[in-house]
């Protein structure tokens, strides 16, 4: 089925879902994210946000967010959202959360420069050391995924994402993949490190900068935190930053006092081999093996 079919069943029963809470939403409002995939869908109309479960696991992830995040507030220096207005479905399926985003503009790459680069290096490292210092325990017992899933979760990406390539790669690129994917599951230092409460999902949408001296203000899409290996989120920093201004956030990290060591570094490059492989999974789901989508994320795993 066509994505825009797609989009436009899900914004009129979210709508639907929405206006008793909310009774001046229209459908044309609503604005949704289907191509991040995933058990939670965001959908966002003015300056409100709302997430949809798509499936149990997703209903369970989503109140784990809303769990933690009141007490992430104060504990970090930028402001977070905080998911306070709810449905009281016992069903998963009729289960949301709506928040109000956060003031600021996108820290989109462009905005970096000379003046105010070293003032955000500071600022982001700060926001990452402050976030994984959070106390795992208490991550736990507030509903977060733990870390013995992570494993598992890479096993299953491992399988399905050989699945999906087997007919698209030539011999020589699947015989690379297999065993990429068997010394990454087999090397311990994956897995034998200190894990973290992580954001998850780092883009350069979710970071926010006051639009004038563009100074970080907020972080926003919250649907991914977790307990899992603070690699992710300096991964995903990379690729949205690139190395240069990255490697020199992680540095900054280092020296507040968090662990940034050689197994850091080299658990960081290898979650950036991960995340392609993760597009190509989600390119897959949401648009098809023999989509446009799917041949660009082939392109950026090779």
């Amino acid at each position: 089925m066509p994505e825009s079919v797609v989009a436009s069943d899900l914004r009129t029963r979210y709508a639907f879902a929405l206006q008793g809470r909310f009774p001046e939403l229209s459908v044309e409002q609503l604005r949704l994210d289907l191509k991040s995939g995933g058990d939670i869908v965001v959908v966002e109309w003015n300056e409100w946000q709302a997430l949809f479960p798509r499936s149990e696991g997703g209903a369970e992830q989503l109140a784990a967010v809303a769990a933690v995040m009141p007490h992430l507030r104060g504990f970090l220096s930028p402001a977070i959202p905080l998911w306070d207005v709810s449905s009281d479905g016992v069903d998963w399926s009729r289960s949301w959360r709506a928040a109000r985003l956060p003031e600021g503009r996108p820290l989109h790459p462009e905005l970096i420069v000379d003046q105010n680069r070293e003032r955000l290096v500071r600022e982001l490292a700060g926001f990452f050391h402050e976030l994984h210092s959070f106390s795992v325990e208490r991550a736990r017992s507030l509903g977060a995924a733990s870390f013995r899933s992570w494993r598992d979760e890479h096993e299953a990406l491992a399988r399905r994402a050989q699945t999906l390539l087997r007919p698209l790669l030539s011999w020589s690129e699947m015989t690379w993949a297999r065993r990429w994917w068997s010394r990454f599951l087999d090397d311990q230092s994956i897995w034998n490190h200190e894990p973290a409460l992580i954001h998850g999902g780092i883009d350069a949408e979710c970071l926010l900068v006051d639009p004038l001296v563009r100074e970080l203000t907020a972080v926003t899409s919250w649907q991914r935190v977790r307990v899992a290996d603070p690699a992710l989120d300096f991964a995903a920093l990379v690729d949205a930053y690139g190395a240069d201004l990255g490697w020199r956030i992680v540095e900054h990290y280092g020296s507040l006092g968090s662990v940034a060591d050689a197994s850091l570094f080299r658990r960081i490059r290898l979650q950036q081999t991960v995340r392609r492989f993760r597009e190509v999974v989600a390119a897959a789901d949401r648009d098809g093996p023999e989509s446009e989508a799917m041949t660009e994320a082939i392109k950026r795993l090779r």
